[in-house]
């Protein structure tokens, strides 16, 4: 993958606290980049994505966004600290809606069983090398859209997350990824695989749709200060008025293709 062109065009990168109203958005940016083609039609496909989204933020304590000026959605970190709160309540409800409206047709049924076969699996990875008993936070989904590329978008947003991660007192996290998202990116920022499931070795088991499955863990600084972008993140929230304009990001070195965290 291409490392960040310097003489992109600046564009104005808005960093703001994730709201209800940006689920959609959200939705459709993971549907672009992650959606399965079903083979009994796109209604489904964009249900299992909705699903996707929904199981990451149900759980989710902070949320941000980076958007343009006039709103375009760019990117998105949706983390998991334990001990503190959910961010929307009411994410569990419009999960098991979902959940009813795919469990309501015969193909829409078994994409709902291969998802939560994949959720599955993934918490008997995490359970077989104890990972919550050392690491308090989780990134459940970390998103970069195609169309944000270049801007350092994904740099900024991890370094915020990093920054939040610090001021809680967080000192390991966590990530679920696997080989169709750019593990590359956490190599880079020093994250170590401490899991790895290769789908060649489980040729009889139809979870993952034939992708290799890996969890990441790295830890943060104590002192953690995001000084590059000078926005500064407090109690875990970002100020709304914040605005990067820089182009590409040296954090950026293997270049996102995008970013996903699977929880």
């Amino acid at each position: 993958m291409a490392a960040n062109d310097a003489a992109t065009t600046s564009t104005a990168v808005i960093y703001r606290p994730i709201r209800a109203d940006d689920l959609d958005a959200i939705v459709e940016a993971f549907h672009r980049t992650w959606g399965v083609d079903e083979p009994d039609g796109p209604a489904i496909t964009r249900l299992t994505s909705r699903h996707f989204v929904l199981h990451y933020l149900e759980p989710a304590t902070r949320g941000e966004i980076a958007e343009t000026p006039d709103g375009a959605f760019m990117g998105v970190t949706l983390v998991r600290i334990a001990g503190e709160p959910a961010l929307f309540p009411w994410v569990g409800g419009e999960l098991a809606r979902v959940n009813a409206e795919l469990d309501a047709t015969a193909a829409g049924a078994d994409a709902l069983v291969r998802t939560e076969a994949w959720h599955a699996l993934e918490e008997r990875m995490e359970d077989d090398i104890a990972i919550n008993d050392r690491a308090r936070a989780e990134v459940e989904l970390f998103l970069v859209d195609a169309a944000a590329r270049g801007h350092g978008v994904g740099g900024t947003l991890w370094r915020h997350m990093l920054d939040a991660f610090a001021r809680a007192g967080v000192n390991r996290y966590y990530l679920h990824t696997d080989s169709s998202c750019d593990v590359g990116f956490y190599d880079h920022k020093g994250l170590a695989r401490v899991a790895e499931r290769y789908a060649k070795d489980h040729p009889g088991e139809h979870v993952g749709d034939g992708e290799d499955i890996f969890i990441y863990e790295g830890g943060v600084e104590p002192a953690f200060v995001d000084g590059r972008t000078g926005t500064g993140i407090y109690e875990g929230d970002v100020e709304p008025t914040s605005v990067d304009e820089r182009t590409g990001e040296g954090s950026h070195g293997n270049g996102i293709e995008a970013e996903e965290a699977r929880a």
